[in-house]
């Protein structure tokens, strides 16, 4: 055989070779197959094994999450119901600390130079019908003469006070100035 045999018979191998090898490698190599993909999939998923997926991973970190966001809830649940109760109480108590309102006053907005401020006058309060000590045992009655909270003197909140007042809800300054009040 002449050289020109040779070199044609090494080429058709060299390029038998190069097409055939990788696929015999492939079919000689044992397939990784993933049974979590496949269980998910419904398919042979193949190319990875259960050992090497990420979908697992994903999975467990998601449930972990769902888990921590449900815990997050039942504590936020358990913490807004306490809040609940307590203002419940404070506001049970608030109520049965009211002394007994004897004559409506006037409400009024003030503007000065320290601010918006709002004033009652002439609001009388029985001050033996509160169930807390009693200061004065003659049955005198209170008028409100002081500034800052008014439900700490006695027991009506301003909003209350602006209802009995204007005789319900209306859109007056007071209502705007007793939402942002600092007592």
């Amino acid at each position: 055989m002449s050289w020109y045999w040779w070199m044609t018979l090494g080429a058709v191998l060299a390029l038998v070779a190069r097409s055939g090898l990788p696929g015999l490698f492939t079919a000689l190599r044992p397939v990784k197959t993933c049974s979590w993909c496949e269980r998910t999939s419904g398919f042979q998923v193949l190319g990875h094994s259960f050992e090497e997926c990420q979908g697992p991973r994903a999975e467990r970190r998601e449930e972990d999450r769902r888990h921590e966001e449900q815990l997050r809830q039942r504590v936020q649940r358990k913490q807004n119901s306490q809040d609940r109760a307590t203002v419940q109480a404070e506001r049970a108590a608030r109520h049965e600390a009211r002394l007994r309102l004897i004559q409506v006053g006037k409400i009024t907005t003030r503007h000065t130079a320290r601010g918006n401020s709002i004033d009652l006058t002439g609001w009388i309060f029985d001050r033996t019908s509160g169930p807390g000590p009693i200061s004065i045992t003659d049955g005198s009655l209170q008028s409100y003469l002081m500034t800052g909270a008014p439900e700490k003197a006695h027991g009506w909140t301003l909003p209350e006070l602006h209802a009995l007042a204007h005789g319900g809800s209306c859109t007056c300054d007071v209502v705007r100035l007793a939402r942002t009040a600092a007592y």
